[in-house]
C-alpha cells in the first residue's frame, strides 16, 4: 500500500512539473523566455533535491528519497530541454524524454533498494548531463562563453556520476575511497558548485547584449537574410526554415562564388541583392512569392551591419535578371 501511494504521488508530481513547463501557453513570447522558464524550474529541482535528501536523512521515509532522486534527475534534463528550446527546436519531444527519464528513476527508486537505486540514478544523471553538455557545445546561438561553461560543467558532472558508479561497484559502496569522494557530502558540494556555475551562465545569457547590438560585419557586400524569422518559423516550421536558408546560400553562390554565410542568410556583392536573389530562387528553386518576400537587407533589419559600397566593382546584371 505504501509503495502504491509513493508511486502515485511521484507520478503526479513529475507529470505536473514537466507538463507545466513543457506545454507553454499559446503565444509564448519567444525562445529566450521559454529557455528561462525551463532553466528556472531546473534550478528549483536542483535545490529541492538537496532538501529532500536532508529530509530523508532525518528520517523522512522513502517518499522523500524518491522525490529527491526525481528532482535531481529533472535538474539537468530540464536544462537540456531549455538549451534545445534556445537553439530553436520544439520543446515537446525533449520534454517527453525528460518526463520519461524522471518516471523511470521514480519507479526504480521506489522499488529497488539502495545501493541499486543509487546506481541507476547516477547513470540517469550522467546521461542527462551528457545530453546537456552536447547540446550546449553544438549550439550556435549568441553567447558562446556561457554555453561553453554549461557544457564543461555538465560534462564534468557526467564523468563524476559514472565514476561514482564504477568506484561503488568495484571498491564497494562503503569503501574509504567511495566515502571520501562520492558519498552524499562530496556529491552535494560538487552539485551545488555545478548549480552555481550553470546559474551564472544562464544569467549571463539573459543579461548579455542581444544579437542586434553586436551585429556581424559585411566588409565586401550586402547581406540578404530571412526577415520576420519568428513569424516565418511559425508558418513553415524550423526544418523548412533551415532549408530556406540553405537554398538562399546555395543560390547566392551560384551567382557569386565568393558569397559568404551570415546569420540567417548570406553576404553577396550584388546590386539589389535581395531582388536578384529572389528572382533566382523563384526560377531555380521554385520559391513562391510569399517566400521571396521574406528576403530583406540585413543592414535595414539591424541584424547585419554592412559597409558602404565604396571601391567595390559590381558585375553587370544580365537582361534576364
Amino acid at each position: 500500500m505504501e509503495l502504491s501511494v509513493v508511486l502515485l504521488a511521484v507520478s503526479v508530481a513529475v507529470a505536473t512539473t514537466v507538463l507545466f513547463v513543457a506545454v507553454p501557453r499559446v503565444g509564448t513570447p519567444g525562445e529566450m523566455t521559454l529557455f528561462l522558464r525551463f532553466a528556472a524550474v531546473s534550478g528549483v529541482c536542483a535545490v529541492g533535491s538537496s532538501a529532500m535528501y536532508f529530509i530523508y536523512g532525518a528520517g523522512g521515509g522513502s517518499l522523500s528519497l524518491v522525490m529527491g532522486d526525481v528532482a535531481m534527475v529533472l535538474a539537468p534534463v530540464l536544462m537540456f530541454v531549455a538549451l534545445s528550446v534556445l537553439a530553436g527546436r520544439r520543446a515537446v519531444g525533449s520534454s517527453l524524454t525528460a518526463g520519461g527519464l524522471a518516471l523511470v528513476v521514480a519507479v526504480v527508486s521506489a522499488t529497488v533498494p539502495l545501493p541499486g537505486s543509487l546506481a541507476v540514478k547516477a547513470l540517469a544523471l550522467a546521461a542527462a548531463c551528457a545530453a546537456t553538455a552536447w547540446t550546449a557545445f553544438r549550439s550556435n546561438v549568441p553567447g558562446r562563453g556561457p554555453l561553453r561553461l554549461i557544457a564543461l560543467t555538465t560534462a564534468v558532472y557526467a564523468v563524476y556520476c559514472v565514476a561514482r558508479v564504477v568506484v561503488g561497484i568495484a571498491a564497494g559502496w562503503d569503501s574509504a575511497v567511495y566515502l571520501a569522494a562520492f558519498s552524499f557530502a562530496p556529491a552535494t558540494i560538487l552539485g551545488a558548485l555545478a548549480v552555481l556555475l550553470i546559474g551564472s551562465a544562464v544569467v549571463h545569457l539573459r543579461t548579455g547584449p542581444p544579437r542586434a547590438e553586436q551585429p556581424e560585419r559585411c566588409p565586401a557586400g550586402a547581406a540578404v537574410v530571412i526577415g520576420d524569422w519568428d513569424l516565418a518559423s511559425a508558418a513553415y516550421g524550423p526544418d523548412r526554415m533551415r532549408t530556406l536558408v540553405a537554398e538562399l546560400r546555395a543560390a547566392a553562390r551560384e551567382l557569386r562564388p565568393d558569397a559568404v554565410d551570415v546569420p540567417s542568410g548570406v553576404e553577396i556583392a550584388l546590386e539589389n541583392a535581395a531582388v536578384v536573389l529572389g528572382e533566382h530562387l523563384r526560377s531555380a528553386y521554385g520559391w513562391e512569392p510569399e517566400q521571396t518576400i521574406l528576403l530583406v537587407d540585413g543592414g535595414e533589419t539591424a541584424a547585419i551591419r554592412t559597409h558602404p559600397w565604396r571601391g567595390l566593382r559590381l558585375p553587370r546584371r544580365s537582361a534576364r535578371s
